[in-house]
């Protein structure tokens, strides 16, 4: 498994709130340290909650299981900064965003740490996903996505 970040379109500026309103569908691949590989399919609708933040719903197929949902909410929290919740984490979701990266960071229920970065493409209408999670400080998985802008 690898830590790299994947790079922003130079000069892109990405708002996340945007960017998730409306429909989008992500497709990557999860590594898992156990050395075993799955494909994930996300399919998302985004609305805009009226106070500058986001409510997100999102169908995840991973491997040949069977679908599972899941709930963001993000609020604005200064410049540059959001919070939020994940149906998915245990306690907040801290949203960073500098330019055309956006970093995410969140405890899920289990325990595991996650650290995920977004990174806006040259099209504006395409995000590299690349998603962290650790246990006592070891990586134990590892998603790389592309997501797309639908609407």
């Amino acid at each position: 498994m690898d830590d790299s970040t994947p790079a922003a379109a130079p000069g892109a500026t990405l708002d996340p709130v945007a960017f998730f309103a409306g429909r989008s569908m992500g497709e990557g691949t999860l590594d898992l340290l156990v050395g075993k590989s799955e494909q994930i399919r996300v399919r998302s609708l985004g609305r805009r909650d009226g106070n500058g933040g986001l409510v997100l719903v999102q169908e995840i197929r991973q491997g040949d299981n069977a679908p599972r949902r899941r709930s963001w909410t993000l609020r604005p929290n200064g410049a540059g900064r959001y919070t939020g919740e994940l149906t998915d984490a245990r306690g907040p979701v801290d949203v960073e965003v500098a330019g055309g990266l956006a970093r995410i960071r969140y405890t899920m229920k289990n325990g595991m740490a996650v650290d995920q970065t977004l990174a806006l493409q040259p099209d504006g209408r395409t995000l590299r996903n690349s998603f962290n999670v650790r246990k006592f400080g070891i990586q134990v998985a590892r998603l790389d996505e592309v997501i797309r802008k639908l609407d």
